[in-house]
């Protein structure tokens, strides 16, 4: 009978390790670039004002669109409901 033994723990760290890299770039490419954009500007935000000011701020890649969006209307739908 074969001795089956566990595989080294370098490896399964390794394994891990692409598993989150590849969970991370996944997560990362189904953001859209408005929501980058606005995530920006919210960081930039100091004060409660700075955050109203962004909510009512159109995405500056979607101002040439026929639908633009403003980063708080992009906020409230990415918020789970």
């Amino acid at each position: 009978m074969p001795d089956y033994r566990a595989p080294p723990r370098a490896v399964l760290l390794i394994a891990a390790l692409i598993v989150a890299a590849a969970a991370w770039y996944l997560l990362r490419s189904f953001i859209g670039d408005a929501a980058r954009e606005c995530h920006a500007l919210y960081r930039a935000a100091r004060t409660a004002a700075d955050t109203v000011r962004v909510d009512s701020t159109v995405t500056p890649g979607s101002a040439g669109r026929s639908d633009p969006r403003t980063c708080g209307s992009i906020r409230h739908s990415a918020r789970w409901r």
